[in-house]
C-alpha cells in the first residue's frame, strides 16, 4: 500500500540553501516543506508531503492571513495583508534523528526566521506535534516511517493514532512486543497483497475509524492491485479463516503471543499549574528567574523583555515583547530549549515562540486578561418568528438565543427529600433553591427541548446533587439539550424567557416574595438583564447601579454613574407608578424605607469580561486532568461521530456527543467539563455555563459557531460496523465476535497470557479479579483451555466451573 512504504528518495533542488529561502514569497500565502540532509536543505516534492522519516529532521514554513484559512499542502496562493499575516516556522525532529541533523534543522529555522520575520516559531518532536502542525494536514494523513526491515514477506507494522486526522507510525520489530491492547495496528504483507487490521480490546473508537477509512480510501484508489483486508480482534486471532490465520501466524507466532495491557506510547500530562519566568542576559550569561505561579495575566508581560510560560510536560511558550532585541527574538526558542533541559523534562517537550501583539490563539489560552473588543449588545426585535434564529445561526450564537423565549416552559423545584415539585412560574428564583426548567420550541423536524438546571448560590449540596441527577434523567428521557447553570451565570436565553424580568431573591423558596425588598438591576437588554436582591439598607446602594425598592411605595433609585440602558431595563421590572430617584435627590421617605440614611458605595461599572477565542478539543480525561488535543482551524467535519468533543466558546462550554462514541451517563460529561474548567491554566470560572448536546440535535446557538453548517453532512456517514463490512474479506471470521461481545461481559476484562494468570494472587497484575481469572484470558486461550466459548462456560453449574478452573490452574 502506498501510504505504508518508506521512500528515502528526495525531490532535490539544485538551488543552494540561501537560494531556497530567497525564493519564498513574502507577500503571499505559502506552504513549503524541506528535509534536512546533512548540511543541505532539500525541497520535498508534492507526493512526499505528509510523510516524515523518524531518523530525519524537516523544516516547514506556512503563511496565511490571521483570520483566513490555515495553510495546507498545494494551497492556491493569494496576496497577504502584511499587518494581519501569520508566518509560522516549524522544525520537526524524528525520534531516531541524529543530534547533528536536529542541530542543523534548528539553525536552518533560525536562518529562515531572519529572512521572513516569522510570527510563530515551533520545535516539533515526533509524537508530540503541535495542534497547528497537525492542522496543516487536515485533508490527508501524517505518516512517520522508520528504518526499513527486510524479511521474506516484506511486511511492516504501523500504529494508527491521531485525533482530527490519522497518524501512522511505523513500528519495529515486527513481533508481539510492538502490540498493546490500546493499539490499532496495520500489518501490511506486501508480497501477498494482504493487510491485517488488528484492533486492540481497549483501543480508541476514533483510531479504529481512522484505520478503516484509510483502508476504504485505499480500496477506492487502487490501480488494479487487489489487496485483501482481514480484520483481527485482540484475543480472537484464532477465529481468522484458515488461510489468513496461517499467514498471520507465520509472521506473528501465536504460540508466543503477548499483548501488553498497558499502552506502549508514553502519555504526557500537563502540569496542574502554570509558571511565569523572566529572561535576562547579565554579563554574557542568560538568566531565567521565576516570577509567579498561575494564573498568568496579560499585564504580567512587559514589552521590554522575554518571558517563559511553562506547564511542565505540556510545553513552554517563549513570549517576546515588541521592545526586546532582535537577538532575543531569534534565540528565544534555543534558550527555552535550554530551560527545558535544565528542568529535567523529556526531549519531546513542545517549545514555541510568540511575538507581542501577534500571539496565536493556542498561546493566548494560557494567559488571562486579554482586552475585550468594544461591541454593544445586539438590539433584537421585540418579537420574531419561531424560525428567525434558526435561519440566522451566527446571530443566535452571538447572543445565545434559540428564539424569542415565548416557547412552552415548565418549572420544577428540586429537593433531595421531595424530588421534583411542579411550580407556578412567577419569574422569581431563590438563592437557597435548585430549579429545573423545561423549554420547548420549534415545530416539526425542528422541534427541540432544552432542560435548564439552575442552582442558587446558597443551595445545599444534597439538593444540588439531586437536581443534577434529575436534570440528566429528564434530558435523556426527552433527548433534550442540557444546560447547567448557576446563580450569577444565567444564560441569555433563560433571561429572555422572562423578558429581562427575572428576580433572584435570598433565602429558601417561597410561594410569594416578601412584602418589602431591594434589588439591583443588571444588564440592559431583555436577554442580559435581571434583578438580584441586596440587603435592605442604605449602604447596599452603589453609584454605578440602578436599584428597585419593592414595597407598598415602590421606587427606582439610579446611581450617578449608572447608564441609561440600565435605567431603561429597570422600567421592565418596576411597577409603572414607581418614581425615578437620582442619587443626591433622595427625600426623607426614601431613607425611611431603607431604615435610615447611609453613604452610597462607589462601585465600578459592570465588568465586560475579557476577549476569549473559541477553542475546540477532543474530550479526553486522564487521571483527573484534561488531556484532550486541541483542533485548530476546526470546522463542522471536525465533529467525528466516534468521539465526543468540547467547544470552549468563552461564556459557554459546549459538549457534543457523537452517535457512535462509547456510551456513558450525562453526569460524567458534566464532570469532565468541570475538570476542563478547574484544570485550565488561566483558572477559569468553575460556574461557567455547560451545554450538552447530541449529534443531530444541534441548536442554532451551536451551529452558528461554525462556518457554512451543512445539515446533511453526516446523513450518509458510515459508522465502524458499516465500514468494516465493506472493507474486510467476506467470511473472514468464523465466529460472530460481535454477538459474543454483546451477550457476554467477557470482553470487558483486561486480557493476560495464561502463564501470568497461573501466578499466586500476590503476583498477579493490578486489576485482575482473582475469583474470575478465566475472564482475563483471550478468547483464543479460553477456547484452547476450556474447549468452549465463554457464554457456554458461564451456563455451567458452579461446581463444574470450579473443577475446570482447578484443572487449568486458574482456581
Amino acid at each position: 500500500m502506498g501510504f505504508l512504504k518508506r521512500d528515502d528518495a528526495s525531490s532535490c533542488s539544485d538551488e543552494s540553501n540561501v537560494d531556497i529561502f530567497r525564493s519564498i514569497p513574502k507577500a503571499s500565502t505559502a506552504f513549503s516543506i524541506w528535509k534536512i540532509e546533512g548540511l543541505r536543505i532539500i525541497s520535498l516534492g508534492r507526493t512526499k508531503v505528509g510523510t516524515f522519516l523518524s531518523d530525519s529532521a524537516y523544516l516547514l514554513y506556512a503563511a496565511s492571513d490571521r483570520d483566513g484559512v490555515l495553510p495546507y499542502p498545494n494551497m492556491p496562493t493569494k496576496e497577504l495583508k502584511n499587518k494581519a499575516a501569520v508566518r509560522a516556522i516549524h522544525f520537526w525532529v524524528g525520534a531516531d534523528c541524529d543530534m547533528n541533523v536536529s542541530g542543523a534543522a534548528a539553525r536552518a529555522a533560525a536562518e529562515l526566521d531572519s529572512r521572513v520575520a516569522a510570527t510563530i516559531l515551533m520545535r516539533e518532536a515526533q509524537g508530540r506535534e503541535s495542534p497547528r502542525f497537525h492542522a496543516y494536514f487536515r485533508q490527508r494523513s501524517i505518516n512517520v516511517e522508520g528504518q526499513s526491515v527486510e524479511d521474506d514477506y516484506k511486511c511492516s507494522l504501523h500504529r494508527v493514532t491521531g485525533t482530527a486526522l490519522p497518524v501512522l507510525t511505523q513500528l519495529t520489530p515486527v513481533d508481539w512486543s510492538s502490540f498493546s491492547s490500546r493499539d490499532v495496528i496495520l500489518l501490511d504483507v506486501r508480497t501477498r497483497s494482504v493487510i491485517f487490521l488488528w484492533l486492540g480490546s481497549k483501543s480508541d473508537p476514533l483510531h479504529k475509524s481512522h484505520a478503516l477509512r484509510l483502508l476504504d480510501e485505499q480500496k477506492k484508489t487502487k490501480n488494479g492491485e487487489e489487496t485483501r483486508i482481514f480484520i483481527v480482534e485482540d484475543g480472537y486471532e484464532q477465529t481468522l479463516q484458515p488461510e489468513a490465520r496461517k499467514l498471520f501466524n507465520e509472521i506473528l507466532d501465536l504460540s508466543v503471543r503477548f499483548v501488553s495491557p498497558e499502552p506502549l506510547i508514553e502519555s504526557y500530562q500537563p502540569s496542574a499549574s502554570i509558571k511565569l519566568y523572566k529572561c535576562n542576559e547579565l554579563n554574557g550569561k542568560y538568566k531565567v528567574a521565576e516570577l509567579k505561579s498561575g494564573p498568568i495575566f496579560r499585564s504580567d508581560l512587559e514589552s521590554s523583555a522575554v518571558f517563559l510560560l511553562e506547564r511542565g510536560e505540556a510545553g513552554v511558550w517563549a513570549w517576546v515583547g515588541k521592545d526586546a532585541s532582535a537577538k532575543e527574538r531569534l534565540e528565544a526558542v534555543r534558550n527555552a530549549r535550554g530551560f527545558v533541559k535544565k528542568k529535567g523534562y523529556g526531549p519531546c517537550v513542545p517549545v514555541a515562540r510568540a511575538l507581542e501583539a501577534r500571539e496565536p490563539p493556542e498561546m493566548r489560552s494560557w494567559v488571562k486578561g486579554w482586552p475585550r473588543s468594544c461591541a454593544r449588545p445586539l438590539i433584537l426585535p421585540t418579537s420574531f418568528e419561531p424560525d428567525y434564529m434558526a435561519e440566522r445561526p451566527r446571530m443566535a450564537a452571538e447572543c445565545q438565543l434559540v428564539d424569542d423565549g415565548n416557547g412552552e416552559r415548565t418549572l420544577w423545584r428540586v429537593e433531595h427529600q421531595t424530588g421534583l415539585v411542579l411550580l407556578k412560574d412567577s419569574g422569581v428564583f431563590y438563592a437557597e433553591a435548585c430549579y429545573l426548567l423545561r423549554y420547548k420550541y420549534g415545530y416539526g423536524r425542528r422541534s427541540r427541548t432544552i432542560i435548564y438546571h439552575w442552582e442558587g448560590a446558597e443551595s445545599m449540596c444534597n439538593d444540588k446533587e439531586a437536581a443534577i441527577e434529575a436534570a440528566c434523567n429528564l434530558s435523556e428521557d426527552e433527548s433534550a439539550q442540557l444546560i447547567i447553570t448557576s446563580q450569577g451565570n444565567e444564560p441569555p436565553h433563560l433571561l429572555q424567557m422572562y423578558n429581562g424580568k427575572l428576580i433572584i431573591l435570598n433565602g429558601p423558596h417561597r410561594d410569594a416574595p416578601p412584602k418589602k425588598y431591594l434589588v439591583r438591576v443588571y444588564g440592559s437588554t431583555p436577554y442580559t438583564s435581571k434583578a438580584v436582591e441586596r440587603p435592605l439598607r442604605a449602604n447596599s446602594l452603589d453609584s454605578g447601579g440602578v436599584f428597585i425598592l419593592f414595597s407598598n411605595l415602590p421606587m427606582v433609585w439610579c446611581g450617578s454613574k449608572s447608564t441609561g440602558d440600565a435605567r431603561e431595563a429597570s422600567r421592565r421590572l418596576a411597577p409603572a407608578t414607581a418614581p425615578l430617584i437620582c442619587e443626591g435627590k433622595e427625600d426623607d421617605e426614601f431613607w425611611t424605607q431603607l431604615e435610615g440614611k447611609g453613604v452610597c458605595n462607589v462601585e465600578s461599572v459592570e465588568s465586560e469580561g475579557e476577549d476569549m477565542d473559541k477553542h475546540f478539543y477532543h474530550l479526553k480525561i486522564e487521571k483527573s486532568m484534561f488531556t484532550g488535543e486541541e483542533i485548530l482551524g476546526f470546522a463542522q467535519n471536525s465533529l467525528i461521530p466516534e468521539a465526543s468533543w468540547l467547544l470552549d466558546a468563552g461564556s459557554v462550554i459546549w459538549i457534543w456527543i457523537g452517535s457512535y462514541c462509547a456510551p456513558k451517563p450525562l453526569k460524567d460529561y458534566i464532570e469532565e467539563a468541570k475538570i476542563f474548567l478547574h484544570t485550565h491554566p488561566v483558572n477559569r470560572d468553575r460556574s461557567t455555563i455547560i451545554s450538552i448536546i447530541k449529534q443531530g440535535l444541534e441548536p442554532p446557538t451551536f451551529i452558528g459557531l461554525f462556518d457554512n453548517w451543512n445539515h446533511n453532512l453526516l446523513r450518509d456517514y458510515r459508522p465502524f460496523n458499516a465500514l468494516r463490512a465493506s472493507v474486510q474479506e467476506r467470511d473472514a471470521l468464523i465466529n460472530d465476535i460481535t454477538a459474543i461481545k454483546i451477550i457476554s461481559e467477557f470482553a470487558h476484562f483486561v486480557k493476560y497470557p495464561l502463564k501470568i494468570l497461573k501466578n499466586d494472587p500476590e503476583n498477579l497484575p493490578p486489576g485482575v479479579d482473582v475469583s474470575r481469572k478465566e475472564m482475563h484470558l483471550t478468547f483464543d486461550d479460553f477456547m484452547t483451555v476450556f474447549k468452549m466459548e465463554p457464554t457456554e462456560f458461564e451456563k455451567l453449574p458452579t461446581w463444574r466451573r470450579q473443577r475446570l478452573k482447578q484443572t487449568a490452574g486458574l482456581f
